[in-house]
């Protein structure tokens, strides 16, 4: 990323690999129960996680000044994440205290993180909402489901609505809707939010990797296969990395770091696509191990699917018929219909070439249509007009 910016501390390389563990444990959820139900509930606990992992993104984004007390801090939030991680199975099992508990430390330390700021106005704010989260997620130990998830996400939902807004967005009138924030300690910074999702998005990717390097190699096949799911994964990364990513950095940057641009482009727009990637590492598990692998050609098809509509990578390509482009997408959601025609391992060598194709075909596409830097600042200050139309009619 651009020099200009926040750098990623080591620290918070430290706890994402925390979260590392908690990913691997999402995708073998999956793969241990390939159905439908198992989907579900990792994606209520990736969930969770999701936004417990942006809580601490977003404190070291504003406040953070990597000195020994903010290592202390995230070291000490790296512990109840552990736990939380080594505890999704009996959670997905119908057990999931220990799991709450633990999430319910961390919106502790995130509550004691952001109180210690003095008179910030906007910090305050923060520290109450995680302080409901944690008594809405101690509370969730003593009920029974579906409660446990109704007050989960109604925790998640108040405190993310406070952690990503700007400060003035309770005000009135045309300027308090405005997504570009009014006051310095409202902004985030642009080039380490962008930096800090692209490394998320580069552990999903690894998970991938992890599934691929456990398969059993007993055939000429299957290794051929786990060569192709290396490939399905760095084409993966180069259908975001090679365009999207810097976009998405470009219109923050155009929004002065907005608060409700950042949520809209990376905390909620990048949930599903990152989920997506678990998805695609639990399919290409199944179908390399070849155990139930029926279930992983739709695991596979829907997750490369879902990451190309949640990142945008391939539809937002500069040249080329858009419809063309979207029929593509809906032919990847319909691949994994190839299960009668394709064994497990023919088919991970198809998907990956169909990524390799989409991957060069957008970034041709991309390169055929090259724009100067003057369009693309037009492109990305259009992105903010449209993230504010809204509120304009509104007003």
């Amino acid at each position: 990323m651009n020099e200009r910016g926040k750098r990623v501390s080591w620290v918070e390389l430290y706890l994402d690999l925390v979260f590392v563990l908690a990913v691997g444990r999402l995708a073998h959820l999956i793969v241990a129960e390939p159905e439908m139900h198992s989907v579900w509930v990792a994606l209520g606990l990736f969930f969770v996680l999701w936004w417990t992992w942006i809580g601490f993104a977003v404190l070291y984004n504003r406040h953070g000044d990597d000195d020994r007390t903010e290592h202390l801090l995230f070291l000490l939030g790296s512990v109840p994440i552990g736990v939380a991680a080594v505890a999704i199975e009996p959670a997905a099992q119908g057990d999931p205290a220990v799991f709450a508990g633990a999430l319910a430390v961390a919106r502790l330390i995130l509550a004691v993180a952001h109180g210690d700021g003095g008179p910030d106005l906007l910090r305050g704010r923060i520290a109450r909402a995680y302080l409901v989260s944690v008594a809405l997620f101690a509370a969730s130990i003593l009920v029974a489901e579906p409660w446990v998830y109704v007050l989960w996400f109604v925790a998640v939902s108040q405190e993310s609505s406070v952690l990503l807004r700007s400060d003035h967005a309770a005000g009135r009138g045309h300027r308090a809707r405005r997504p570009v924030p009014e006051h310095p300690r409202e902004a985030l910074d642009p080039h380490h939010f962008a930096e800090r999702f692209g490394l998320f998005l580069i552990i999903l990717l690894g998970e991938v990797l992890v599934e691929a390097g456990q398969a059993p190699a007993e055939s000429t096949a299957t290794w051929i296969a786990i060569g192709a799911a290396m490939v399905l994964a760095a084409a993966l990364w180069w259908l975001y990395f090679d365009s999207s990513a810097e976009i998405n950095l470009r219109v923050l940057e155009l929004s002065g770091g907005s608060p409700t641009m950042a949520r809209t482009i990376f905390a909620v727009g990048h949930m599903i696509p990152s989920f997506a990637l678990i998805g695609i590492a639990a399919g290409v598990g199944l179908l390399l191990e070849q155990e139930d692998a029926r279930f992983g050609y739709v695991l596979v098809s829907t997750g490369i699917g879902l990451y190309m509509l949640g990142t945008r990578a391939f539809l937002r390509a500069r040249r080329g018929p858009f419809a063309l482009r979207l029929l593509v997408v809906i032919a990847t959601f319909n691949l994994g219909r190839l299960h009668e025609v394709l064994s497990p391992d023919e088919y991970v060598v198809f998907v990956a070439a169909w990524v390799v194709v989409c991957a060069g075909l957008a970034t041709q596409l991309d390169a055929d249509g090259h724009v100067g830097p003057a369009e693309e600042v037009g492109a990305g200050e259009a992105a903010v007009a449209g993230a504010d139309a809204p509120d304009r009619v509104g007003g």
